[in-house]
């Protein structure tokens, strides 16, 4: 008996026959890759929106054969690659070295100097080097001959500006016009002794030196004045006018004072009365109580160094619009600030003598702290033992002048000419004869002003001695 076949429903017959045509028309429209051969699927599908959507699947392999066609041709591309770049590097760095290359050949060409790549035998090569040679030793000699040049256009700067010291009257043709250097033209010197209260001459105490052509120069001068006191006063004042000026003297030819004469000349004075003194204590004069004052004045041609110990004393007369005193050195007397400070921190003491009343009479006077002795009237000196246990030294203090034209005569002397006889009547008088250019009669007198001063003023006569120079 035939089974009846079984019936279907309209329906599930449409979905049956539908789902059917969408199996086939999904196995069409899969697509081999070109590139990859059955390993990449593009599956082309419209969604709702009518868009396509690409979605590129890789199928795992499932066989050897299929990873060994894979890798074969991953390897095949990757070697084209990296030979394409390979290929192209070398082209590119072929290119590059020819270029440079290029370049440098091109420079070399056009640098004129560079001679070395074109000399070719041994004589080329020598001479190319002694070429080289003289043109160093010539740059050499040009330094040298500049340096030179320089150094002499420095000296008469130099020279120039020493000319502009001293000028004379300008004019409109030549401003820089200039007189020559002032300097010591004529000196002369007078002393004469003192006097007693008894009314007798007394042992002249007083020592002076005067010295034309000091040193090496013509007009180099050397002026010297010492004032002896105490019972050997004469003998120091003697002793000092014979040491002191050697010892300088010598120092001066010696040294090289050129280069910095200002320094070397102080020194110069420092040592010499230092060593003055030194012979002195060590020369069997007695000097307890007995010592020298002394100035001195060295003049090298318009440059004067004036050096002092106590209370001798020099002095310039200069006239410009009207006469004027120039001090070229100060008395060092107890009481000035600075003496008396010392001579308090070593133990002595300053004092003028007093009457029964306790009043001061006269000078302030150097004594020991303890004893009544020596009563010194200055506080530096040559010799004074005693003294220079207390304070009083031989230190000089030293004085540097230029002379200008203005400046007419110097007056170098001891305390009796200034005891009583002012700078100023000094300089007045000396300025009348210096008119006249007659240095012997302004010493004549002077002494004798302050001889007639002492006579009036007090009971003895001190010794007077002074040296003129007249400066032109």
């Amino acid at each position: 008996m035939k089974q009846k076949a079984p019936q279907i429903s309209p329906n599930k017959l449409y979905a049956s026959l539908l789902k059917k045509k969408n199996e086939s028309d999904s196995q069409q429209k899969i697509v081999k890759s070109p590139a990859i051969q059955g390993n990449v699927y593009i599956n082309s599908l419209r969604n709702n929106q009518g868009q396509l959507r690409v979605d590129a699947k890789k199928s795992r392999p499932t066989s050897g054969k299929d990873l060994k066609d894979i890798s074969t041709v991953l390897l095949k591309k990757t070697h084209a690659r990296q030979n394409s770049k390979i290929i192209e590097t070398k082209e590119n760095s072929q290119n590059l070295t020819q270029s440079a290359l290029q370049l440098l050949q091109k420079i070399k060409a056009e640098r004129p100097d560079n001679k070395i790549g074109q000399i070719q035998t041994s004589k080329e090569i020598l001479q190319y080097h002694q070429q080289l040679i003289q043109k160093q030793y010539q740059k050499l000699l040009d330094l040298s001959k500049q340096t030179e040049h320089n150094q002499l256009q420095q000296q008469q700067q130099q020279q120039q500006q020493k000319q502009k010291l001293f000028k004379g009257p300008r004019s409109i043709s030549n401003p820089d016009i200039s007189t020559l250097q002032l300097c010591i033209t004529k000196a002369h010197a007078k002393s004469i002794p003192g006097m007693l209260y008894t009314g007798q001459t007394k042992i002249n105490q007083d020592s002076y030196k005067l010295i034309q052509k000091f040193g090496t120069k013509e007009n180099d001068w050397y002026l010297q004045v010492s004032d002896g006191h105490g019972t050997n006063g004469h003998q120091v004042a003697q002793f000092v006018q014979e040491i002191l000026p050697a010892y300088i003297e010598q120092d001066v030819m010696e040294a090289p004072y050129y280069y910095d004469r200002d320094k070397t000349i102080n020194n110069i004075f420092k040592q010499s009365f230092l060593k003055t003194n030194d012979d002195l204590l060590n020369s069997g004069i007695d000097v307890t109580y007995s010592g020298a004052t002394t100035v001195v004045v060295i003049a090298f041609e318009n440059i004067l160094y004036c050096a002092n110990i106590g209370d001798s004393r020099a002095i310039i007369g200069r006239y410009d619009t009207k006469l004027q005193v120039v001090e070229l050195s100060k008395d060092h007397k107890p009481d000035c600030f600075l003496e008396q400070a010392r001579i308090l921190q070593r133990g002595g003491r300053v004092q003028a003598y007093s009457d029964e009343d306790g009043n001061p009479i006269g000078p302030a006077r150097v004594w020991k702290s303890d004893e009544d002795v020596p009563g010194l009237a200055m506080s530096r000196s040559f010799g004074d033992y005693v003294a220079s246990q207390v304070g009083v030294i031989c230190e000089p203090e030293i004085i540097k002048h230029q002379l200008l034209p203005s400046d007419k005569f110097l007056v170098v002397a001891s305390d009796g000419i200034w005891e009583f006889l002012s700078n100023e009547w000094v300089i007045e008088t000396v300025n009348e004869y210096y008119k006249k250019g007659d240095a012997i009669g302004a010493c004549n007198k002077l002494t004798q002003a302050a001889k007639e001063a002492w006579q009036k003023e007090d009971e003895v006569i001190d010794d007077i001695t002074v040296i003129l120079a007249f400066f032109k």
